[in-house]
């Protein structure tokens, strides 16, 4: 196969665009290091967060005596159906209204609890999102994000 001069710089041309283009390999996703740091600090304190907020949720189920399972399995159909189409009995019915309420206003609380977080930590919540989905991804952001969490 043979290149024409012209055909050959339009090669080299695309090859220096992609490698322009990829993240340096200093850090893997194309972040900084204070990115990094960053992040590894604020998830650390989003998981604890969101494991008080579970216990928080859990707490009004069983405040309105009622099972986590039997919760989810009226959420579940609540999800598919109607509220009224839900078959439970009139007193189950309100109880879970209210849990669900309840769950709302705690879910609000955390979501505010979690920005504030992100953001002291020197991350927008964009920033956040955008490593987060990164990591989730890429095998070698994890083992990074790792180390910097430990």
């Amino acid at each position: 196969m043979y290149f024409t001069k012209k055909s050959y710089l339009s090669t080299l041309l695309i090859a220096a665009f992609f490698l322009m283009a990829a993240p340096l390999k200093g850090n893997p996703g194309g972040f900084s290091d204070d990115e990094l740091k960053y992040f590894a600090n604020a998830v650390v304190q989003v998981i604890s967060i969101q494991q008080q907020g579970q216990m928080q949720m859990v707490e009004q189920i069983e405040a309105h005596e009622m099972s986590v399972q039997r919760f989810n399995e009226l959420y579940m159909q609540a999800q598919q159906m109607p509220i009224d189409d839900l078959e439970v009995e009139g007193e189950e019915k309100e109880s879970f209204l209210e849990i669900v309420d309840e769950i709302e206003n705690i879910q609000m609380q955390l979501e505010s609890v979690l920005v504030s977080t992100i953001e002291e930590e020197g991350l927008s919540v964009e920033q956040y999102e955008s490593i987060m989905t990164e990591y989730q991804q890429n095998p070698e952001l994890q083992e990074k994000i790792q180390q910097l969490m430990e």
